[in-house]
C-alpha cells in the first residue's frame, strides 16, 4: 500500500486473521507505519520509548519484524522519508530508535516458543531474509518448516553481503537465535545446494509445500568488451569474499561502477582494504537520480569516496596502472520503462579513468539449474505471479529477490510474510483467498509530553568513518544514549493519535492528506474519496441526546477562507462592555456566593489578578470588581461599589432599574424564553447596556450548572430576535450556562455572545467536589493553591479561546462568526441554528 494511494481512502476486505485496526473508528496508520512494508507499529514503539518502557517497545518492534536488531542498523528506513517532519528540521531517526532499543534488550531477550500444531510440513530452500520471513510466520501458524541453505550459516545478503563496519556478525547472531528460539519447529539444513544435495522433486514428495526464495545470489554482466578481465569483479561476489573473512590486498585505485545499495557497500569495503587508497564510483546519471540512500551515499563521501556522476562505461581497457576504463559522458534524456530519466551518451565525450581494478556493481540475478528444468526460471528469476506468489508448479511458491528482482531488506521480508500468508491459505485448501495486506496495528501509547519537541533538531548519531584501524571494520556509528533516545523520540508528531477534540479527528486528517495529494487525473482515487465522504451513515447518538457544546466543531481557516498566516500574529482577546467597561478578556465568574469565605476570598484574588469581574449577589472580596445581581421581584439598591448591576427578569412586565452613579453599566437578565422579546425590547428601549442570557436557569444560584444541561435555544433566539428586529449588536450580550473551556467561549461568541461566565468550572479547578448538594470544598487546597487555580484556568480558558480563534483564521477572538461553526448532531443544529453538514433543510 502506498502512503497515499486509494487503498488509504477504501480500505480492501483483509481475512479476519489479519487484524487491522485501520477498521477502528479512531486509528488511522501513520505514513511512516504505511511506509514500511511489513507494517512496523514505529508511533507506538517511539511513544514507549519515550515513557522508558522498553520491553513495551521491544514488543511493537519485533512484532512484525524477525531481524530488528539487524534493521536497527541496515534498513533502508522508507518510514523515514514519509515522515512528516521531513519538511520542516528532518525526519524523526526511526531506525537509530529501533537500534537504541535493541541495542538494549535484543541479546537477552527470551521468546515464548510455539508449537507445531499441524501435519503439514513445507520447505523452504533458501535462508536469506525472505525465506527466514516467511518460515517465521508458517511455524508460528503451527506448520513444520525444513529451510534448507546452500551455504554453511543463515541470513542470505544479511550474512553475505553487508560488510561488518554497517552491520556486526554479532547482531545477526542475535535475531538468528531468537527465531530459532521462537519457532523450535523450524528445522535447518545448511549446505544443501538445490541441484546438487537437494532437487525440486525431492523436495515436492517429501512436504506438502515448497518455497523458492533463492536470492539473486550473481553479479550481473556489464554486456561491454574487456569485462573478463580478472580484474573486474561483480559487486555481490566481492562482498561475498570479504564477509567470509577475506581481506584481499588492492590495487591503489578502485572503480566501483553502480549507485546503489552493493556499489555503495563495496566502495567503502575497498576503501578499508590493504592496499587502496582511492575509490572511484561512476554512476550514469546524476546525484539526484542515484538510488543509495543518503545517509549511506553521505557516509561514502565522508570517508572519502570520490563520485563522477553522468558518466557511463563502455569498454574496459589496458592502462597506465594496469586497466583502463573508458567511458562517455551522459546527459538525461526522456523517462524509461520504471519511470526514471534515460541516460544519453554525449557524442565525443570519450575519455579514459585509469584503476587497477574494476568492482562492477550493477545489478544481481538469480541461476539454479535444477529449477530451471522445471521450466520455472526466467532469464534471470524464478517466473513467479505476485497475486498468488505462486509458480506454474501448483506446489511450488516463490518470493524474496530470486523471484521479483533486488530489494530491500525489509521488503524482503514483506515477500516472505505474503507468501507464508498464500501458502497456508494452499495448504487449508482456500484456492481464491483474498489477496494479502499488511495489517496496521497500534498499542495506542500517549503521545510524548516534553514542552520542547518542536525546538529539538534531529539527533544524529556520532559518525566514526573509516576508524583507526580500518582493516577490522569497526562500527561507523554510536547508538543512542536514554537521553538521546528520549529526546528523539519527543520529536514524533504522531501522526496515528486522535486529536481528542471532537471537530478534528485522525480520519478527517489524513482524508484531507490524501485529497491534498491526489493526482487531478487520478478519477479512481477521487472518486473513491468521493464514495468515502459521501455515504449514508448511521447516525451514532441516541435520539435524546441533548443539545451540547461538543457537538459545535470549528471549520479550520483553510477550509473555509484563504487567510494571512494568522499563527504569526497575536490574537486580541479583549473588548469594552457596553463602551464603558474595559475587559482584558471576556471571562467572568460567579457561583460562589455561597461558598465557604476563605473560598470566595481566594478565588476572588485571582479573578482580581487576571482581571475578571465577578457575577453575584454580593461582592467576593474587597478589591475585586463586580456586576451586582439583583434577584427578580426583589427590591434591592444598586451598590455604588459594584461596576454594574444585572436585573433579573421574573415576567413579561418591565422591571424597575437605576444605576447608583453614571459610571456603572446596568443590564437586565433573563432565565426563560418565554421572558425573552419583553426583555429585548426594554434593553432597546431603555438604552440599557447589556441582557445576560441565563443557559442554566438560575445564574448566582447553588450551582446551577450541576442540574441539566444548559439550554443553547436562548442565544440562539436572542440573536434571531435581534435580527427580526434589525438591531443586532445594540447591546452586548454575556452568556451563562454549562462553559467549561476557552473552546466552549469560543463557539458562545461565535454564536453572538460577547462576555462569557465560569462558575463550576472554577469551583472544580480550585478543589471542589461534586456531590448531591453541589460542590463541595475539604482541605486539599489552601489559600494560594485556589488563588492559583483561579489564575491558571483564567489564563487556559484565554488562551485556548485565542487558539480556536487563530484556527479559523482569525486574529480577534471577538470576529469569530457562525460561518466557521457546524454541528454535528441534529439537536445541537436545531438548538444553536448552525448547519448540520449533509442535512438539507
Amino acid at each position: 500500500m502506498g502512503v497515499y494511494d486509494i487503498n488509504r481512502i477504501l480500505l480492501p476486505e483483509a481475512p479476519p486473521e489479519y487484524e487491522d485496526h485501520s477498521a477502528q473508528a479512531h486509528f488511522v496508520p501513520a505514513p511512516c507505519q504505511v511506509a514500511c512494508p511489513i507494517g512496523t507499529d514505529a508511533p507506538s514503539y517511539i511513544g514507549y520509548i519515550w515513557e522508558g518502557k522498553f520491553d513495551e517497545a521491544f514488543e511493537a518492534i519485533t512484532a512484525t519484524n524477525p531481524f530488528s536488531s539487524i534493521c536497527g542498523r541496515v534498513c533502508d528506513a522508507p518510514c523515514e522519508p514519509a515522515c512528516r517532519r521531513t519538511d520542516s528540521d528532518g525526519p524523526l531517526q526511526i531506525r537509530n530508535l529501533k537500534r537504541f532499543v535493541m541495542d538494549k534488550l535484543g541479546a537477552s531477550w527470551q521468546p515464548k516458543p510455539v508449537a507445531v500444531t499441524r501435519s503439514e510440513s513445507i520447505a523452504i530452500v533458501g535462508a536469506g531474509p525472505a525465506g527466514l520471513a516467511a518460515a517465521q510466520q508458517l511455524a508460528e501458524a503451527g506448520f513444520t518448516v525444513h529451510v534448507y541453505e546452500m551455504t554453511d550459516r543463515l541470513g542470505g545478503m544479511m550474512i553475505w553481503g553487508i560488510p561488518a563496519f554497517r552491520l556486526p556478525v554479532g547482531i545477526i547472531a542475535e535475531d538468528i537465535e531468537r527465531l530459532k528460539k521462537r519457532c523450535p519447529g523450524m528445522h535447518i539444513h545448511l549446505n544443501h545446494e538445490l541441484g546438487r544435495d537437494i532437487t525440486l522433486d525431492s523436495l515436492k514428495q517429501k512436504h506438502d509445500a515448497v518455497l523458492l526464495t533463492i536470492g539473486a545470489w550473481w553479479g550481473k554482466s556489464m554486456g561491454i568488451p574487456g569485462e573478463d578481465d580478472d580484474r573486474v569483479v561483480d559487486g555481490v561476489g566481492f562482498l561475498r569474499r570479504v564477509n567470509d573473512g577475506e581481506r584481499p590486498e588492492l590495487p591503489e585505485t578502485v572503480v566501483v561502477i553502480g549507485g546503489g545499495d552493493v556499489a555503495m557497500d563495496a566502495c567503502r569495503v575497498a576503501l578499508r582494504l590493504p592496499g587502496c587508497k582511492k575509490v572511484k564510483v561512476i554512476y550514469r546519471r546524476g546525484p539526484e537520480e542515484i538510488p543509495a540512500r543518503k545517509v549511506e551515499l553521505e557516509g561514502a563521501i565522508e570517508e572519502g569516496v570520490e563520485f563522477i556522476y553522468h558518466t557511463q562505461q563502455v569498454a574496459v581497457e589496458t592502462g597506465e596502472s594496469g586497466l583502463a576504463l573508458r567511458c562517455v559522458k551522459t546527459v538525461l534524456g526522456e523517462p524509461d520503462e520504471d519511470g526514471r530519466r534515460r541516460p544519453v551518451a554525449v557524442e565525443g565525450s570519450e575519455h579514459r579513468i585509469d584503476c587497477g581494478m574494476v568492482i562492477a556493481a550493477v545489478g544481481q540475478q538469480s541461476e539454479c539449474d535444477d529449477i530451471a528444468q522445471h521450466k520455472l526460471m526466467a532469464s534471470d528469476r524464478v517466473r513467479t505471479d505476485w497475486d498468488s506468489m505462486r509458480t506454474e508448479d501448483p506446489k511450488v511458491f516463490a518470493a524474496g529477490d530470486g523471484a521479483f528482482g533486488g530489494s530491500t531488506l525489509v521488503m524482503a521480508m514483506h515477500h516472505g510474510q505474503r507468501v507464508a500468508y498464500y501458502i497456508k491459505a494452499f495448504l487449508e485448501g482456500h484456492e481464491n483467498p483474498l489477496a494479502y495486506r499488511t495489517p496496521y496495528r497500534t498499542r495506542q501509547v500517549p503521545v510524548a509530553q516534553d514542552i520542547k519537541w518542536e525546538e529539538f533538531p534531529p539527533q544524529y548519531p556520532q559518525f566514526f568513518g573509516v576508524g583507526k584501524k580500518p582493516i577490522e571494520f569497526p562500527e561507523i556509528e554510536s547508538t543512542y544514549d536514554w537521553e538521546t533516545a528520549r529526546v528523539e523520540a519527543s520529536r514524533c508528531y504522531r501522526c496515528d493519535a486522535e486529536t481528542g477534540s471532537a471537530d478534528y479527528s485522525v480520519q478527517h486528517r489524513e482524508d484531507i492528506f490524501s485529497m491534498a495529494r491526489t493526482n487531478p487525473l487520478d478519477h479512481a482515487k477521487l472518486r473513491g474519496m468521493l464514495h468515502k465522504r459521501m455515504r449514508m451513515r448511521q447516525n451514532p447518538f441516541p435520539k435524546t441526546r441533548a443539545a451540547t457544546f461538543d457537538d459545535l466543531v470549528f471549520l479550520p481557516a483553510n477550509l473555509s477562507r484563504l487567510v494571512i498566516d494568522p499563527y504569526r500574529e497575536a490574537c486580541n482577546v479583549a473588548s469594552v462592555l457596553a463602551g464603558k467597561l474595559s475587559l482584558s478578556h471576556p471571562f467572568m465568574l460567579t457561583g460562589f456566593d455561597s461558598a465557604p469565605r476563605e473560598v470566595r476570598a481566594s478565588v476572588a484574588a485571582g479573578a482580581q489578578e487576571m482581571g475578571a469581574r465577578y457575577i453575584g449577589r454580593e461582592r467576593p472580596g474587597d478589591n475585586i470588581e463586580w456586576l451586582q445581581l439583583v434577584a427578580a421581584n426583589v427590591s434591592t439598591p444598586p451598590d455604588a461599589a459594584a461596576a454594574g448591576v444585572i436585573y433579573m427578569v421574573a415576567g413579561p412586565e418591565p422591571v424597575p432599574v437605576s444605576r447608583a452613579h453614571e459610571g456603572q453599566v446596568v443590564g437586565l437578565g433573563v432565565s426563560s424564553i418565554a421572558n425573552l422579546k419583553s426583555a429585548i425590547d426594554q434593553v432597546l428601549d431603555e438604552q440599557l447596556d447589556f441582557l445576560l442570557l441565563d443557559g442554566s436557569g438560575d445564574v448566582g444560584g447553588v450551582w446551577a450548572e450541576l442540574k441539566g444541561a444548559p439550554n443553547l435555544n436562548i442565544l440562539r433566539d436572542t440573536i434571531a430576535i435581534l435580527r427580526n428586529l434589525r438591531r443586532e449588536e445594540e447591546f452586548d450580550i454575556i452568556y451563562f450556562g454549562g462553559v467549561r473551556s476557552g473552546t466552549d467561549a469560543a463557539k458562545l461568541i461565535g454564536l453572538g455572545a460577547n462576555v462569557l461566565v465560569l462558575g463550576v468550572a472554577v469551583g472544580l479547578a480550585v478543589g471542589g467536589v461534586m456531590t448531591d448538594d453541589g460542590l463541595q470544598f475539604g482541605q486539599d487546597f489552601n489559600d494560594e493553591d485556589r488563588t492559583t487555580a483561579t489564575i491558571n484556568i483564567i489564563k487556559a480558558s484565554v488562551g485556548e479561546a485565542s487558539m480556536m480563534a487563530r484556527c479559523t483564521g482569525k486574529t480577534n477572538l471577538h470576529n469569530i462568526e457562525p460561518e466557521d461553526l457546524r454541528a454535528v448532531t441534529i439537536a445541537t443544529a436545531a438548538a444553536s441554528g448552525i448547519p448540520l453538514v449533509g442535512k438539507q433543510e
